[in-house]
């Protein structure tokens, strides 16, 4: 039987060689056999351990060959991976609608959680790390000893000094 020609594996007859094919014509065929696998692996410089569940999951997938090679080198770990589970838009995008830490402005009306069973007039109630002071009609939310925002009578939330201390004990 003739030798069949191809480049990559996918060319390959399933019934090469015939079982009556002499000693040189399966020489050829696995001469064949080999070119073929190169040709189809020709980066693979080591074993490939990926299972053929693993490989499938790429079949269908709509990265470029740039998008592939960023991951190369990737030194993300599957816990920092599964961070993006379930993000269903653009991660910048999102970060893009959230307050800034400087200046932050928000729109609507404050409003302050209630304090059940307790009534605030002209004094003080210390909740752990946060006080609240009321002053001619302003309560005043302070932490640390330094006042961090203000809920005047009409529910204006006004922020005072560095925000990203609000976490501060």
């Amino acid at each position: 039987m003739a030798l069949e020609t191809g480049t990559y594996v996918n060319a390959l007859v399933s019934s090469n060689p015939a079982s009556t094919d002499g000693l040189a014509q399966a020489d050829d065929h696995i001469r064949l056999l080999k070119t073929t696998i190169k040709n189809t692996l020709p980066n693979a410089t080591g074993a490939i351990t990926a299972s053929h569940s693993e490989l499938n999951v790429l079949d269908g997938a709509t990265v470029t060959t740039a998008e592939l090679n960023t991951l190369s080198g990737l030194t993300a770990t599957t816990t920092e991976l599964n961070y993006t589970d379930g993000v269903t838009s653009n991660l910048q995008t999102q970060m893009d609608t959230k307050a800034p830490i400087a200046s932050p402005t928000f729109t609507g009306t404050a409003t302050a959680p209630t304090l059940t069973g307790t009534t605030v007039n002209a004094g003080t109630v210390d909740l752990g790390n946060w006080t609240i002071t009321e002053v001619s009609g302003v309560l005043k939310f302070s932490t640390g000893g330094v006042a961090r925002m203000k809920l005047d009578a009409s529910g204006n939330l006004t922020v005072e000094g560095d925000v990203t201390a609000f976490g501060a004990a």
